[in-house]
C-alpha cells in the first residue's frame, strides 16, 4: 500500500512539473505569436505609408500633367484661332488646295494661278469698287482665254507667308497681284512662287512695279475717251464723264486697265519661259489704255533671251513693239535675229554677224504655219512704215528677206 502511495505521488508530481512546463511554453508561444504579430502589422503599416507615399506622388504627378495638357490645349486653340483670324483665307488651311484638286488631280497641269488679296491700305472714296472693277478686268483679259485661274476669296496678304505656302501653295505656280492704296495714288506689286523653273528658291518676294495716279478733273475729253473705248467691246466702253460720280466710274476702270495690263506683262513673262508659240497679251491690255499707256515698257518685257522657251518668235513679238513705236529700223534688225536664232538658238545670246539670207529663209521653211504667218504679217507691216516714212533702203531690206522667205 505504501508502495503504491508513493507511485501515486510521484505521478502527481511529475503531472504538476508536466502542466507548468506547458503553461510556461504556451506562455512563451503566446508571447512570440503576440511579437510575430506586432512586428506584421509593423511591417503592414510601413507598406502602407509606402503605398500612400507613391499614390500621392502619382497624383500630384497626374495633376501637373492634366494642368500642363489644359494649358498646351488652351495654347492650341488660341493658335489655332489665329491661324484662323489672320489665315489668307477665311475658310483656313488646305482649302485652296482642295479647291483646285477639284479642277484637275494633276496640280502641275493647270494654268497659272494668279491670287488677288483685299488691297492694303484705307480706300478713299474715289477708289471705290476698284478691287471688284480688277477682278472682272483680269477675267475678262486673262481667265477667258485659260490662261490663269484667278482667286481673289482672300483677306489681305503679307508675303512671303510661310503656313499659306505649304498648306495650299507648294509645288503650284502662283502669281499675286497686290494693290495698296495711298491717297489718290495706287502701288501694284507682284510675287509669287514657282514661277521660274530653274530658280533655287520657290518663292518670289513682292516688288513694287508700278504706280498710278488719279487724272486731273479736265484730263477726260471726248478724244481720251474715245481712245479708251477703241479697243474694248462694246458692254465695258466708257461714257463722256459729267459729273464727279462718272468721272469715279472712269478712274476706276481706267486705273483697273492699269493693273490688269502690270499684270498681264507677268502672265506673259510666265508663260514665256514655260510655253513655245506663246501668243503675247500685252500688248492688247496696254492698247486699251490709250494715251494713259506707259511708253517706257521694254521691247521685250524685262524678259533675258536665255529664260525664253521659244526666242524666235518672242523676237517677233519685240519686233512688232518697235514698230508701233515708231522704230522701223529696230523692227527689222530684230526680225533678223529671230531669223538667225531659227538656225541655231546661239544666235540669242551672241547676237550678230547673223548666217546668210538664204540659211535663214531655208529655216523659215522647215518651221510652222504660225511663225511664218506672223513673220509675214510683221514684213508687211513694216514694209508699209518705210514706204511711209520714205525709207527707200530699208524698204528694199524687208523686200529682199520677204522675197527669200517665199522662194525657200
Amino acid at each position: 500500500m505504501s508502495m503504491l502511495g508513493l507511485g501515486s505521488a510521484a505521478q502527481a508530481a511529475a503531472s504538476i512539473f508536466n502542466t507548468r512546463a506547458q503553461i510556461a511554453a504556451a506562455a512563451q508561444a503566446r508571447t512570440a505569436q503576440h511579437r510575430f504579430e506586432r512586428a506584421q502589422a509593423a511591417d503592414r503599416f510601413g507598406h502602407e505609408r509606402q503605398l500612400e507615399a507613391v499614390r500621392e506622388l502619382r497624383q500630384r504627378d497626374l495633376a501637373e500633367l492634366e494642368a500642363r495638357l489644359r494649358r498646351e490645349n488652351t495654347l492650341l486653340a488660341i493658335r489655332d484661332k489665329t491661324v484662323f483670324d489672320t489665315y489668307p483665307l477665311e475658310e483656313g488651311p488646305g482649302h485652296l488646295r482642295q479647291s483646285l484638286s477639284l479642277l484637275s488631280p494633276d496640280l502641275s497641269a493647270l494654268p497659272l494661278v494668279v491670287l488677288l488679296p483685299r488691297f492694303h491700305g484705307t480706300p478713299e472714296p474715289h477708289w471705290a469698287g476698284l478691287r471688284q472693277a480688277v477682278a472682272d478686268a483680269l477675267r475678262r483679259q486673262l481667265s477667258a482665254d485659260g490662261l490663269v485661274l484667278l482667286y481673289d476669296a482672300m483677306r489681305p496678304l503679307s508675303w512671303p507667308h510661310a503656313g499659306f505656302y505649304w498648306n495650299d501653295l507648294y509645288g503650284i505656280p502662283t502669281m499675286i497681284v497686290q494693290v495698296a492704296f495711298a491717297r489718290d495714288t495706287l502701288d501694284v506689286s507682284l510675287g509669287g512662287c514657282h514661277l521660274r523653273p530653274r530658280s533655287d528658291a520657290p518663292a518670289e518676294p513682292m516688288r513694287s512695279v508700278y504706280r498710278h495716279r488719279l487724272a486731273r478733273p479736265g484730263h477726260w475729253t471726248e478724244e481720251t475717251i474715245a481712245e479708251l473705248n477703241a479697243s474694248v467691246p462694246a458692254g465695258y466702253r466708257l461714257a463722256m464723264p459729267e459729273t464727279e460720280a462718272d468721272r469715279v466710274g472712269v478712274n476706276i476702270e481706267v486705273a483697273a486697265r492699269s493693273v490688269t495690263a502690270v499684270a498681264t506683262a507677268a502672265v506673259d513673262a510666265y508663260y514665256l519661259g514655260n510655253r513655245a508659240r506663246y501668243r503675247q497679251r500685252f500688248d492688247g491690255s496696254v492698247a486699251m489704255l490709250g494715251r494713259a499707256a506707259l511708253p517706257e515698257w521694254p521691247y521685250d518685257l524685262g524678259v533675258a533671251i536665255d529664260q525664253v522657251v521659244d526666242p524666235a518668235f518672242h523676237l517677233l513679238h519685240v519686233a512688232a513693239r518697235q514698230l508701233d513705236r515708231g522704230r522701223s529700223d529696230l523692227a527689222l534688225a530684230t526680225v533678223r535675229e529671230s531669223l538667225a536664232v531659227l538656225v541655231h538658238p546661239d544666235y540669242a545670246l551672241v547676237g550678230a554677224p547673223y548666217p546668210g539670207l538664204s540659211q535663214s529663209a531655208a529655216a523659215v521653211a522647215g518651221t510652222d504655219d504660225e511663225y511664218r504667218a506672223r513673220l509675214a504679217a510683221l514684213l508687211d507691216a513694216i514694209a508699209a512704215r518705210a514706204a511711209e516714212d520714205g525709207a527707200d533702203k530699208l524698204a528694199a531690206e524687208v523686200a529682199e528677206i520677204t522675197t527669200a522667205v517665199r522662194d525657200a
